[in-house]
């Protein structure tokens, strides 16, 4: 949006000279036709049409972008006007209170935007009122109305335009009406001037191109009347003199709409008419022309030049005011100035105000050399210092110490020196459980020179095993001694081991057999004796219960059957 508005701001700019050029060249076409007047405005409407043009050695505008399309620099706000003595007012007050330029523009262009709202709201509700106004009208003829409502003839409408008249008109004043508001609808005069408030509504914050549009209306009022009376006599002027003194309204409030017959500059108008005479071949073609030059000069940019600028200093900058710097094109001898910043401002050594204690800030004075500019410099406290020290605070293995003395200047007691802390406790144990040989012990260390406490455990103690019964082994199972803990009576089983002592006994079949494990020392077959048994048998022991599931002391038992 600020691109837009800088480039509508260009543009509106370079529309400006045309306007100046217009109004210069008026004064030497007063006998021309007023048609040549709206032609030159039209030269006008296009500039502010048509955001791009020609470039030409015959133009007449100073400077096509005034302000640059990417915006004023922060560090050197500046414009180029093309006119030297413009940029050399304005620039240095730009450089000394635009300090946030693109923020600037940003709220001009918001600034432009409501505006152009406001405008816009004016006009529809303008036009929004005259409609209701003429509401009840009635036909009279073809795209002619009679409404009580209205003071004076008017054409209302762009596409499909109507003409609307007051009711209880002259039927001769009613003529020359129709003929002048017939002229504005054959001229396009209902084109013309809504278009012309369209682009006053756009640039309304040009105040030349308000007074372009005042003077466009007048222009298209007294075209209108000159078409008219062009085949008029002097009584046929007279008579249409006096319709338009007695049609005349009183002035109101410039609107985009209506084209009224006795709107605008009556005076000036019946003088023109009673005065015309009908112009020159050579003056029309004079006029047209001078049209055809405006045309040629102001809607053509200048050619860029390869400036080769040499810069110079034409106001020299102080510490209290900005310079300026004129640089002028060795080719073309365009120049514009920037403004140079203002210098530093050379100080003295200083003159000390108030001296610096140990219990107040001092000052210093300097004043500069070229304008008499003053400024206060602070100086820092001085440091207390003193001779005398002593322990205040003893060092600790939590804390730190300090060693402090008393100031010789102005008897407060500062911290001279900070001692270092002593990291090693001296803890104090204490123990809260004992530890045993089943269980851990707690303990606390405290140490007796700061709050700091350690936990602290006690690592189990070892059994303390004496020899309890003992179950010697055998030849079938292994011997066992029991220990028992003195402190705890835990029990501890530790087995001895087993022996070779068997115990052998003969069998009544023949075989040697041992009584405590069952083993057989000789395997022999017998006849059994008993009238039962009538074969020969064999004897087989086996040992119900073996020493692995003997307890200590118990014997196996064996039985021996036949197979």
């Amino acid at each position: 949006m600020t691109e837009l508005f800088v480039k509508l701001f260009n543009m509106g700019i370079t529309a400006g000279w045309i306007v100046l050029a217009v109004l210069l060249l008026r004064l030497f076409l007063k006998k021309a036709p007023k048609w040549v007047n709206c032609l030159l405005w039209s030269i006008v409407a296009l500039r502010l049409v048509i955001p791009v043009t020609f470039e030409s050695a015959f133009s007449l505008i100073p400077s096509a972008e005034v302000i640059p399309q990417g915006g004023v620099s922060p560090s050197s706000p500046a414009i180029h006007s093309g006119i030297p003595t413009v940029d050399g007012v304005v620039n240095p007050v730009l450089l000394e209170h635009l300090s946030e330029p693109k923020q600037l523009l940003a709220v001009l262009s918001v600034a432009w935007l409501v505006g152009m709202a406001a405008l816009v709201i004016y006009s529809v509700a303008s036009y929004w009122k005259l409609r209701s106004q003429v509401r009840a009208s009635i036909l009279r003829q073809k795209n002619v109305y009679i409404c009580d409502d209205v003071a004076s003839p008017f054409i209302l409408g762009i596409i499909r335009p109507k003409i609307y008249i007051p009711s209880g008109m002259d039927d001769a004043q009613l003529e020359y009406v129709l003929a002048h508001e017939n002229a504005h609808i054959s001229r396009r005069d209902h084109w013309w001037k809504p278009l012309g408030f369209a682009l006053l509504t756009v640039y309304w914050f040009h105040p030349l191109l308000w007074l372009a549009y005042i003077l466009l209306c007048r222009d298209i009022e007294q075209a209108c009347d000159e078409k008219v009376i062009a085949g008029l006599d002097g009584a046929g002027k007279k008579s249409y003199s006096q319709a338009l003194l007695a049609c005349s309204a009183h002035r109101r409030l410039i609107m985009a709409c209506p084209v009224a017959f006795g709107e605008v500059s009556v005076k000036a108008r019946i003088k023109g008419i009673l005065s015309y005479k009908k112009p020159g071949f050579w003056i029309i073609l004079t006029s047209v022309l001078a049209c055809v030059v405006v045309a040629v000069c102001f809607l053509t940019s200048p050619k860029p030049c390869d400036h080769e600028y040499h810069g110079q200093i034409t106001v020299s900058p102080t510490c209290t005011d900005f310079g300026v710097q004129t640089f002028t094109c060795e080719a073309c001898q365009y120049a514009y100035t920037e403004p140079v910043a203002m210098l530093s401002h050379t100080y003295n050594e200083g003159v000390i105000t108030r001296e610096a204690t140990c219990t107040q800030q001092g000052a210093k004075l300097y004043t500069c050399v070229d304008c008499g500019n003053e400024k206060t410099e602070t100086l820092e406290m001085i440091p207390h210092f003193g001779e005398e020290t002593y322990i205040t605070v003893e060092p600790n293995c939590s804390q730190q110490g300090e060693l402090s003395a008393t100031c010789a200047s102005c008897g407060a007691v500062y911290v001279a020196q900070v001692l270092e802390t002593n990291d090693v406790h001296d803890l104090k144990e204490t123990v809260l459980q004992a530890a045993t040989c089943s269980a851990e012990g707690q303990g606390l260390l405290t140490c007796t020179r700061c709050d700091h406490t350690e936990e602290c455990t006690y690592e189990k103690l070892a059994h303390n095993y004496y020899n309890g019964m003992t179950f010697y082994g055998t030849c079938a199972i292994s011997g066992y001694q029991q220990r028992i803990c003195a402190n705890c009576s835990a029990e501890q089983w530790v087995e001895t081991g087993t022996t070779d002592d068997h115990s052998w006994v003969q069998m009544s079949n023949g075989q040697v057999r041992c009584m405590r494990c069952g083993d057989f020392k000789v395997y022999e077959s017998n006849w059994y004796s008993n009238s039962s048994y009538s074969q020969k048998t064999d004897w087989t022991g086996v040992i119900y219960n073996p020493s692995s599931e003997l307890k200590p002391g118990q014997l196996p038992s064996i039985q021996i059957w036949p197979q």
